[in-house]
């Protein structure tokens, strides 16, 4: 059953990158979008502890290979890990990122990225009554690949490196929709 899954999300993948619509380009102006991502956050001595948030996207192509984006979310839950011998209970509040973005188009409607910024985000545990909730920031950077299905939209997938700290980091795989204006 999962390899005919596979199998027909690979053909769909097909068809798509074969419409003959001329779908997003890395061409200069102004886009936005929402993504919604699964957060992973790893502190040496625990297990990882799994979350998930969505988050939406302002940016500007300046030329066919670079962007500039600037963006926000939220996390929507959270989860919990043990530190020593003790359940600690995590979350991600909220984030913002500026990023720039280094595109390599290699099709009409399809590409890969790079990206790399900053980004701040606020963080809560919770661990034998003990509350702490603080921002963070940090050196942030990842990389993508998008693929246009329609004149202004295009749908990416992406892996992000948001936190990396004493001890503790966050990465996130992100699910994309953008629309060009």
């Amino acid at each position: 059953m999962l390899n005919a899954l596979a199998i027909a999300a690979l053909g769909a993948l097909a068809l798509v990158a074969a419409a003959p619509a001329r779908a997003q380009e890395a061409r200069p102006g102004p886009y936005g979008g929402i993504s919604v991502s699964q957060f992973s956050y790893q502190q040496s001595g625990s297990a990882s502890a799994s979350l998930t948030g969505i988050g939406g996207v302002l940016g500007t192509v300046v030329n066919p290979h670079f962007a500039i984006e600037v963006r926000a979310g939220l996390g929507l839950d959270d989860d919990q890990i043990t530190v020593g011998a003790s359940p600690a209970n995590v979350e991600l509040g909220s984030y913002f990122s500026g990023l720039l973005k280094g595109i390599l188009p290699l099709a009409p409607r399809f590409g890969i990225y790079g990206v790399a910024g900053g980004t701040i985000g606020k963080f809560a545990a919770e661990s034998n009554g003990l509350y702490v909730n603080k921002w963070e920031s940090d050196f942030t950077y990842g990389a993508g690949a998008e693929i246009g299905f329609a004149p202004n939209m295009s749908l990416g997938l992406e892996w992000l490196r948001m936190f990396e700290g004493s001890g503790y980091r966050l990465d996130a795989v992100s699910l994309a929709f953008s629309f060009r204006f």
